[in-house]
């Protein structure tokens, strides 16, 4: 028999024979996963080849085809594969997958048996046919159906441990559900509620705050009302239960459960919270004792302390050892100069001999586009294992470069730990292959956050001419140009950057603001209106806060009060206190000639966000109190980079900027005088 393994990569294995190295080549690999997601009914002939070779004619991909047959039933046994009336499919007396295996114990209930089966996702993040985009459409939903399964058992196996009365054991389920999908209100309640009937109710409010934290850091978004709903009546519980004996009477926890039996939980609708449905599903009546109903009021517990943002679980695919980057001699020193690539090195140099590092590269790729603070740690990982494999591999190198880079810009890590890494990473790509464009992206980024602004700039300049495509590398250009104050060029690398990715919502958001910084209100609120308003997916545009916010100031400059309204509270259903967000909202009162609701909208600005001050000193420029702005700017240690674009090119502060006091500013941050 012939072990073919979807579930946690793509594997073949025999039991009988060594299999021939032929038989395990990508391509064959490809058919085999291909007839294996098709099950017992197999697929087309004509569907295997649109796969495979979708770029094909019709002719090239029918001989190609039985060329691939051919072999495959060579090395694996003729009947491998069976054809039928133009269909193609695994014969399970000769190659058992272990995706069939875990569909029928999912199908008879076999919880146990699915779990153990259950070794990882669906291909582990490979695509076998990238040019297709209707077998990755496929290929998704696939993976979204098996891990679906996955957590249903999961589940099922935790229900039943806490129905025999097995706490500990329903813990450890339930901790491995938490652990499978981390975003997931029900796994995070369904954990809570175990550790509490385990007698461990400081590890459940422990666990609602890790949850609430990793949701807000990871997805820009506010958690689902229910987890912080039960986490304070657990800490309120904890806090009665500390009081010395009250008079006879009911308990205060017998009182809280009979207050909680009184009402019903529900969490708030996607509309109004914003979650995503594929992370954040409806939770359902919370069972038992603790019930209460989860109103917005109910949602803010004041003087909640942030913690660290790790997993009760950790995820497995982050304990492989990193590779150590050591010190090596660097094209770029430090703050003095970009560098300068020399020689021919053919664009294709820096690729790599090495399949498993390919697809530890392509892994890190779909991980580092997510945005995400998990998407960029999971691509720090995947790109370091990917140079463990082949220390030479220079597009490795430079894509952690990126990845550094991005983690210290979004302050998802802290930006003097990972500017300095992306700079020895993309120091790293350039020596192995000069010719690699992609890794003077990151080392723009780290020299402009060094504020080295004439050599950001340089090595900029270099990265384009050596990738003039590279999306990437014109829209963080863009960056650095707003960052300086000149709006029409960052505007220029903007557009470039959204022609090339014209999909990109981080890019055409950057877009629109650009035009509206070089004073093209009319293209800005094109910009946003095909971007937002004619996007069929809305989905998505209710789960990005900054969209809305930014459309808002061009709805408010264009004298729309009402629909920048309209999309602040949109935005503010998903960070309800975001001080961004209530500035914007503020600033489009100051439009409507209403600075008193201005001051009250931005009064329910978090005090505590790390950027708080920056955007009480905006504020202040904005009511004409220069005075306390400079005050705040001034005592200021940092200004984070994402607050220079504002700052040096938003027309509502252009008094700001025409002060003397500001050219201090300007100084302090090495800049030259604005123009």
């Amino acid at each position: 028999m012939i072990a073919l393994k979807l579930l946690g990569g793509l594997t073949l294995e025999s039991d009988v024979a060594p299999l021939p190295p032929s038989a395990l080549q990508r391509r064959r690999l490809a058919l085999l996963a291909l007839l294996a997601l098709s099950g017992k009914r197999g697929l087309a002939r004509e569907r295997v080849e649109a796969y495979l070779w979708p770029e094909s004619t019709p002719d090239r991909a029918r001989h190609a085809l039985d060329q691939l047959l051919y072999a495959t039933r060579r090395d694996l046994g003729g009947d491998a594969i069976l054809s039928s009336a133009g269909e193609l499919r695994i014969n399970p007396a000769v190659v058992r997958p272990d995706s069939w295996a875990f569909d029928e114990a999912i199908r008879a209930q076999r919880w146990s048996e699915a779990a153990e089966l259950y070794t990882g996702a669906l291909l582990s993040g490979l695509h076998l046919a990238d040019d297709s985009a209707e077998f990755g459409q496929w290929l998704d939903a696939e993976r979204m159906r098996v891990d679906q399964d996955y957590h249903r058992a999961l589940e099922a196996l935790a229900r039943a441990a806490a129905a025999r009365g097995d706490h500990a054991e329903a813990v450890r389920w339930w901790r491995r559900r938490a652990g499978a999908d981390p975003l997931s209100v029900s796994a995070a309640l369904g954990l809570m509620h175990a550790l509490v009937a385990a007698g461990d109710r400081t590890g459940a409010i422990r666990h609602a705050r890790i949850y609430q934290q990793l949701v807000r850091t990871t997805l820009d978004l506010e958690p689902d009302a229910s987890v912080g709903v039960l986490a304070s009546a657990l800490e309120l519980a904890d806090a009665n239960s500390a009081k010395p004996a009250p008079a006879p009477g009911p308990s205060p926890v017998a009182s809280l459960a009979q207050v909680a039996s009184e009402t019903e939980a529900r969490s708030l609708s996607e509309s109004e919270a914003g979650a995503p449905a594929a992370t954040a599903p409806r939770v359902q009546q919370l069972p038992r004792g603790l019930r209460v109903r989860a109103t917005a009021a109910g949602i803010l517990v004041a003087g909640l302390a942030v913690v660290a943002a790790m997993l009760v679980v950790p995820d497995r695919s982050r304990t492989a050892s990193p590779a150590t980057l050591a010190p090596q001699p660097s094209p770029v020193s430090g703050d003095s100069s970009a560098a300068q690539p020399v020689g021919g090195a053919s664009s294709a140099s820096h690729r790599t001999a090495d399949p498993q590092a390919r697809i530890l590269y392509l892994r890190a790729r779909a991980s580092w586009n997510q945005r995400t603070k998990r998407g960029l740690q999971d691509a720090v990982v995947l790109y370091r294992r990917a140079t463990e494999r082949d220390p030479e591999y220079a597009d490795a190198y430079a894509g952690l470069a990126e990845a550094y880079a991005m983690l210290g810009y979004f302050g998802f890590e802290p930006p003097d730990a990972m500017f300095p890494k992306a700079r020895a990473a993309a120091n790293r790509a350039l020596e192995l292959d000069p010719s690699v464009g992609e890794a003077y992206a990151p080392l723009g980024q780290v020299l402009a956050w060094k504020h080295a602004w004439a050599e950001s700039e340089r090595a900029y300049q270099r990265g384009l001419a050596l990738a003039p495509e590279n999306a990437t590398l014109h829209q963080w250009y863009g960056l650095m140009l707003a960052y300086m104050g000149r709006a029409h060029e960052a505007a220029v690398q903007a557009g470039a950057a959204s022609r090339l990715d014209p999909l990109s919502v981080q890019i055409n958001n950057m877009y629109g603001m650009m035009l509206y910084y070089d004073g093209d209100l009319a293209g800005a609120l094109h910009q946003y209106e095909r971007t937002v308003e004619e996007e069929p997916d809305s989905a998505w545009v209710r789960r990005n806060p900054w969209v809305l916010s930014n459309f808002s100031r061009i709805a408010a400059a264009s004298g729309r009060h009402a629909q920048a309204m309209r999309l602040l509270h949109r935005a503010l259903q998903v960070v309800p206190h975001d001080p961004r967000v209530l500035l914007e909202m503020a600033n489009a009162d100051v439009m409507a000639g209403e600075p008193e609701q201005a001051r009250a909208a931005f009064a329910r600005a978090d005090t505590m966000h790390p950027q708080y001050r920056i955007y009480r000193a905006k504020l202040d420029a904005l009511l004409g109190d220069l005075d306390e702005a400079f005050a705040i700017l001034d005592s200021a240690d940092e200004y984070p980079l994402p607050a220079l674009v504002g700052l040096n090119n938003d027309p509502a502060y252009a008094a700001l900027r025409a002060d003397p006091r500001y050219q201090i500013v300007r100084k302090r941050l090495n800049m030259p005088p604005l123009r």
